[in-house]
C-alpha cells in the first residue's frame, strides 16, 4: 500500500467525518515509530561500512537511523562490548580492537583501528517516515494491518472511541505474528552449535 491508500483504510475504519488527512497521517507515522520500537526483524537490518581517521582515536558516531546493533566487527573478528572499567584498561594506541562502549549515539573502540581498517557494522534502522501520497515503504509493503491497527489504536484514543480496545487487540495479533514469523525464520536455516563445555582430552 501507498501512504494515500494507508490513510484511506484508516478513515475507512474509523468511519469519522472530523479525520483530516493530516490526523490520518499522523497516526500512521505514530504507529511506525512504535513498530520499530517494539520489533527487531529481518527487513529492519541494515549493514554500514567505514574506516577511522586516527584523530578520531577509535570513536564514530551511529547512523541518523540507527535502532539497536546487531553486531560491530573487522576483518580481524568480532569486538566485545564491555563496561567502561574494562574499556578503560585497554590500549590507547593503534591497534587491532577488541572492545566498545557505546554512550549514546557514540561508539568507542579499544585499541583503536587504523586509519585503513574497515569497520564493519550491522544494525536495526528506521525506515523512511511516509510522507507524499504515492510514497511506500517497508512497513506498509510487509505488514500494513500491523501499521494500520496501530494507528486506528491511537485515532480511538485521540477521539476517545469505544472501539479502543478492539484495535489493541488487533495490534497485538499482528505483532504477535510478526514476532512468531521472525522465530520462525532465526531457526529456519542451518545453525552452527558450539559445544557447552569443553573436557580435556584423555
Amino acid at each position: 500500500m501507498n501512504f494515500s491508500q494507508l490513510k484511506a483504510r484508516l478513515r475507512g475504519l474509523i468511519n469519522r467525518s472530523d479525520m483530516t488527512d493530516d490526523l490520518a497521517a499522523q497516526f500512521i507515522r505514530d504507529a511506525q515509530v512504535r513498530l520499530e520500537r517494539e520489533l527487531r526483524l529481518s527487513f529492519m537490518q541494515k549493514y554500514v561500512t567505514f574506516s577511522i581517521a586516527e584523530a578520531q582515536k577509535g570513536g564514530f558516531r551511529v547512523p541518523p537511523d540507527y535502532l539497536e546493533m546487531i553486531e560491530l566487527f573487522t576483518d580481524h573478528g568480532q569486538l566485545e562490548r564491555v563496561d567502561t572499567s574494562y574499556w578503560l584498561k585497554r590500549p590507547k594506541t593503534l591497534g587491532v580492537p577488541e572492545c566498545f562502549i557505546q554512550t549514546g549515539h557514540d561508539i568507542r573502540m579499544r585499541p583503536y583501528p587504523k586509519p585503513d581498517e574497515t569497520i564493519y557494522l550491522r544494525y536495526y534502522g528506521m525506515d523512511a517516515q511516509l510522507q507524499n501520497d504515492a510514497q511506500t515503504n517497508v512497513w506498509a509493503t510487509a505488514c500494513a494491518d500491523a501499521l494500520i491497527y496501530g494507528a486506528a489504536e491511537y485515532a480511538a484514543d485521540h477521539y476517545e472511541d469505544e472501539r479502543l480496545q478492539r484495535f489493541a487487540q488487533r495490534y497485538g495479533v499482528c505483532i504477535q505474528e510478526l514476532s512468531d514469523q521472525q522465530q520462525q525464520e532465526d531457526f529456519s536455516g542451518p545453525m552452527r552449535i558450539q559445544p557447552a563445555y569443553r573436557y580435556p582430552q584423555d
